[in-house]
């Protein structure tokens, strides 16, 4: 009987966390707005809640909510506490491995894709998430509240359009080292490469100043490369992958076919094809394979993505024999699948 009613309480309590989820990202969307993170990692060595209180940009005159909020950041493991449990005035906090993950100024910052995903755009659509069940296939839950898929909306938002492209540029800063260390080998041998959907140029700034004999080619939408920055080491072609890729070495596409339903990859990856030699070209894909490794943290957020996809742009995320069929639909007969350290694989296909 006991157990029956410890398991009672326990899917109790399984329930109740995951009715409240969304606590944990205003929470965390709180202290990023309030410069938190910043100040706690740049004091060096743990800090008091009033020292916190009162080096924050906007200081603090409750310390009451500081001290809540910091309780509850704690929880998130996100920062640690000293002294818990005695006077609370002189609880201190310091940072955790996680902490400069949260740090706008810090290379491996997932704060830009936070701020794309609490957009309020963005945060609208969840609210029809339901309906993509019905209907057309591919089409995302923001492109039924708003009308259009999230492309042409920030087209037509540059204040969407920025800090999507800061996001895509976020999330490149702590992809790419981690490809480059952990599978750099894929771009020995290459004398050019084309990135789609490169964005501003974040992903082949990094590649060309390990690899500066390659020429690297960004090819996006007219919106999006006409905000990138000056780079002498990349070329940006504006465009569309569903008409046209520049002929290259390599085609690379990093988290890019994850926004794409199955059909829609096929004529993308076919359109790779022609721009690559049939004998010595290949395809180089950066993306997220589900049960890829036992992580089961990393995994949580893989299957957090795939429904970030329904939601705001109709794609989806695969496994690995979804992305063996996918290859092999589009014309390509070899495909080698390197883990790195990050949430995305690197996947290698040639005809």
């Amino acid at each position: 009987m006991e157990n029956v009613k410890r398991d009672e309480l326990v899917g109790q309590a399984i329930a109740w966390n995951h009715s409240l989820g969304a606590i944990d990202s205003f929470v965390l969307k709180c202290a990023v707005e309030t410069g938190i993170p910043e100040v706690i990692h740049g004091h060096g060595r743990p800090i008091t809640l009033s020292q916190l209180g009162a080096s924050l940009p906007t200081p603090c005159t409750n310390l009451d909510v500081l001290r809540r909020i910091m309780r509850y950041l704690v929880h998130m493991q996100l920062f640690t506490v000293q002294n818990e449990g005695s006077d609370e005035r002189e609880e201190s906090y310091g940072s955790t491995s996680a902490t400069k993950f949260i740090l706008i100024n810090e290379e491996k910052s997932i704060v830009p894709l936070f701020k794309l995903q609490m957009h309020e755009k963005c945060l609208a659509a969840w609210h029809t998430l339901g309906s993509c069940m019905q209907g057309k296939a591919g089409m995302s839950a923001f492109e039924r509240m708003h009308g259009e898929s999230l492309w042409a909306y920030a087209s037509k938002h540059p204040d969407l359009n920025g800090i999507f492209n800061n996001a895509m540029a976020g999330g490149a800063r702590s992809v790419v080292p981690a490809m480059i260390d952990g599978y750099g080998e894929v771009f020995q041998g290459l004398t050019s490469l084309v990135d789609i959907g490169g964005g501003i140029g974040t992903n082949l700034q990094s590649i060309a100043k390990a690899f500066p004999h390659i020429k690297c080619t960004v090819l996006d939408l007219p919106h999006v490369v006409e905000t990138a920055p000056s780079c002498p080491e990349v070329e940006f072609v504006a465009g569309n992958m569903f008409s046209f890729i520049p002929k290259a070495d390599a085609v690379m596409l990093m988290w890019v076919l994850h926004n794409w339903g199955d059909e829609d990859c096929v004529k993308i990856l076919k359109r790779c094809k022609d721009a690559i030699d049939a004998k010595s070209g290949k395809v180089i894909v950066v993306d997220i394979i589900i049960g890829v490794d036992d992580l089961q943290e990393l995994e949580h957020v893989r299957l957090a993505t795939d429904m970030i996809m329904l939601a705001k742009t109709g794609g989806k995320e695969r496994n690995e024999k979804e992305w063996r069929r996918l290859l092999s639909d589009a014309g390509f007969n070899q495909c080698k699948i390197t883990p790195i350290k990050a949430l995305q694989s690197v996947i290698e296909a040639r005809p």
